[in-house]
Formats: structure tokens, sequence, C-alpha cells
């Protein structure tokens, strides 16, 4: 029965160090025995495994190694001689194996050969011929200095397959850290979304999402993580005191719409001069921000989702809800400022 050699060893073709790296003894040994169940008969032409906590998929009819999460995909070969028996031939539509995957020299160096830096790798571009590092800003315009899939946009969206049904914790996770977010300003109930392949979206509700989750009907399912756009470039440190100030506006905004958006029907003169100003405020926040302020949270939703910050609108917290009765003449500010 056909077996490796002592010597050989599965590589991966790594896109950052611009090199064919060894895959390490763990990795090395599932895919051998994973490849040699399949002249028995009861193997699958891919594998999955865990890899210091990452998962990944083998597929040896096309020889290519993919992170589950991010869905990099990356050549793998034998090192050593060839396969102990030919790979599984590819479905149709998919790709067969490249030529530098089933042992063609393709012109990459072998990490374990190179006892510098690979040339252009970013490890390269660390230093100049001085040996003096190059500024971050300078790497980050070469493309170096970030891996590849991370954007730090703050915002991602990403497609699950049928496969990939039990790797939802992982994907998310991982598109999470490409796209820079902290998982305490991660905010799930309203701006996560959903979509099944017949364009169904559910946002915020858990039952209804893991119905979804759970029915192989609702595949290819898109997963969706756009903020406004209010919040770009802002640091997390500072969301929490720009949705209180979305609170405040919030309670203006509908005290306007109630009274139809008439001065004349704010009762006292001297509120009408008030009235102008919100008028004001709100045309003001509308077009510096883009944000309708449609998804600005009450008071005590601003409290659930910050407890930290419980109190901190002040009078606001008695004001606020009760601003159209005060345009109205219906009741006295005053009632607020000092009442109990």
């Amino acid at each position: 029965m056909a077996d490796f050699g002592a010597d050989q060893k599965f590589q991966y073709k790594c896109p950052f160090r611009k090199a064919w790296v060894d895959c390490g003894a763990e990795e090395d040994q599932q895919l051998k025995e994973a490849y040699l169940k399949l002249q028995k008969g009861g193997g699958q032409p891919e594998v999955a495994y865990l890899l210091n906590g990452v998962r990944f998929k083998t597929d040896f009819s096309g020889m290519v190694r993919t992170n589950v999460a991010s869905k990099r995909t990356m050549e793998v070969r034998l090192k050593g001689g060839s396969l102990p028996f030919p790979p599984p031939a590819p479905e149709a539509g998919a790709s067969a194996p490249s030529e530098a995957s089933m042992g063609k020299p393709d012109g990459v160096p072998q990490e374990s050969d190179e006892k510098g830096a690979v040339p252009l790798s970013p490890e390269a571009l660390m230093t100049g011929l001085e040996g003096k590092p190059f500024p971050h800003g300078v790497r980050k315009a070469w493309g170096q200095g970030l891996p590849q899939g991370v954007t730090m946009s703050g915002r991602f969206e990403f497609t699950m397959q049928l496969d990939d049904k039990d790797y939802l914790g992982e994907m998310l996770t991982w598109n999470m850290i490409a796209a820079g977010i902290d998982p305490e300003a991660f905010d799930s109930h309203r701006v996560l979304a959903f979509t099944n392949k017949n364009k169904q979206t559910v946002i915020g509700n858990r039952e209804e999402i893991e119905k979804m989750l759970t029915s192989d009907q609702s595949y290819p399912i898109t997963v969706t993580y756009h903020p406004p756009r209010t919040y770009d470039g802002m640091p997390e440190s500072e969301v929490p005191g720009w949705e209180v100030q979305r609170t405040f506006l919030k309670f203006i905004k509908e005290a306007v719409a109630n009274v139809d958006g008439d001065i004349y029907k704010v009762k006292h003169v001297h509120q009408r001069r008030t009235f102008e100003r919100y008028l004001l405020y709100l045309e003001d926040y509308y077009y510096q921000n883009d944000d309708d302020l449609a998804d600005s949270m009450y008071g005590w939703e601003l409290y659930m989702r910050y407890p930290f910050m419980t109190g901190s609108l002040g009078l606001i917290d008695k004001t606020g809800p009760n601003l159209t009765k005060v345009l109205r003449g219906e009741a006295d500010v005053l009632e607020f400022l000092f009442g109990g």
C-alpha cells in the first residue's frame, strides 16, 4: 500500500511570506492520514481540522487549503517527492490542482531554504538598505503591515454557504477582527443583518435568526454589518457620547413632528424662538451627518446599551419625553425642572 516518505512534508503557499511554507507537524500528520484514507475508499476529498484554534479545510481534489472563517485560500503541495497516488478528480466546474501543487517548480522559494527574509515579503520590506525601519505609514501604503482581508473599516459583509452552517461564530469573529470592531461596541441588535437566498432579512430577532440559520433552505445567507456612516472614523470611546447627542435630537425631532413643524402651534412666544433653533439644529444635523436619526435611542434604550451612562441625560430624562406638551402649552417646563 502506498505511503508517504519519511522526509516528505506538506506545504502551503503563503501570500504574505511570498514562499512555500512547511505545515506544522500536527497539520502535516492530519493531512497525511486523511490523504491515505482516500486509497482505502473510506476517506473524503476534503478534510477539516483545527489548528491553534482556527478551523481549516483542505480539498485534495484541488490541492487548496481554506481558512473557514476568512475564506482565504492557499495552494498546498507535498515537499520531497510525488504524492503516493494521484489526488481525486475535482467535481464538475471545480478547478483542478495547479502544476505547482503537483510538484512543478513555479519560481516561488521555500521558506526553509531562505537564510534571510524572502524577497518582496512583509519581512523584507520592514527595513531599508541601511537597516533603518521604514515608517508604518509607508509600509501600509505599499500594502504591507495589514494582512489580506483586514480592512479596519468598522463594517463587513460575508456569505455563508450550507457547508458553513456550523461555523457562524468563527466567521463572525474573523470579520469583526478584520473590520476592527470592538466586541463591546458591536451592535448586533440594531445593525447585524441576516438575509437568506429569498432576500428575506432579519435584524435583532434571535428566534427568527436561529430559524433561518438552522434551515437548509435558507442558504446561502448573507451576513452584513453596516453601521450608519455618521460613525465613520470615530473612535469607539466617543460613540456613547455621540449617541447621547442623537438621543437629545430624537426628542426634538419627535416634538417638532408632533406639532407638524408649525411654529404657530407652539403656544408661547418665547418658546417659538427656541422652536426656530430646533428646526435649525435638525436641518444642520441632517445635512452634516447624513443621518435621519431613525435608529437613535430613547433614554432607557441608551442606558440599557451603555449602563455606565445611566443618568447622564440629566433633566432631559424628564423634559425630553414631555417636550411636545411643553411646546403646546399643555405642561409647564418648570414642573419638570423643579417638580418631583
